[in-house]
């Protein structure tokens, strides 16, 4: 049993026409967070919406105290959003999605393929990173192997910290059961 979209948000679908790679089920999963209303999200959500050339143009003049990266990429694809939640619970990194819609400032920053990774260092100084696969995974490691960029004191991890210990106080008493 695997996810589709539906028109009430996430809807199950059974059977053979069900999607059971992982990819259309992360893909879904973005769907539903993007449809969610602003007021059920949580606080320091990441928009995952494009940002406007103007905007690019803005980041690209502006020094920050860490690294921006801005992810160019179709209108249909998944890539940018999928690097902006893997890097969410990272510190000194901003992802930012922009489309591929505005030619002329794909031209001036040397962008000729999509997905593209553009990256805006600490010092305002920016250039396009060269990654020869432009996957979400490749993206996503390159940026969390840059100087400072480090997990967010807080994070959750996938596993727990510690395991609950066990309270020796309480015996367990089985009853004999008549057979």
């Amino acid at each position: 049993m695997l996810c589709r979209p539906c028109e009430r948000g996430l809807g199950l679908t059974h059977g053979p026409e069900a999607d059971r790679d992982v990819q259309s089920v992360r893909h879904v999963i973005i769907d539903y967070l993007e449809g969610l209303p602003t007021e059920h999200r949580p606080q320091l959500y990441p928009s995952l919406q494009p940002i406007s050339s103007g905007d690019v143009t803005s980041l690209l003049n502006h020094k920050e105290s860490g690294y921006t990266a801005i992810i160019f990429e179709s209108e249909t694809s998944y890539v940018g959003r999928e690097v902006i939640l893997d890097l969410m619970q990272f510190e000194n990194m901003v992802v930012r999605r922009a489309l591929d819609s505005d030619k002329a400032l794909l031209e001036k920053l040397g962008v000729v393929s999509v997905p593209a990774c553009y990256l805006i260092y600490p010092n305002a100084s920016h250039r396009l990173i060269t990654i020869v696969k432009p996957l979400r995974s490749v993206f996503s490691s390159y940026l969390k192997s840059l100087q400072g960029v480090r997990k967010k004191p807080g994070a959750h991890s996938a596993l727990p910290e510690s395991l609950p210990k066990e309270d020796k106080e309480q015996e367990v008493v089985l009853k004999d059961y008549d057979k």
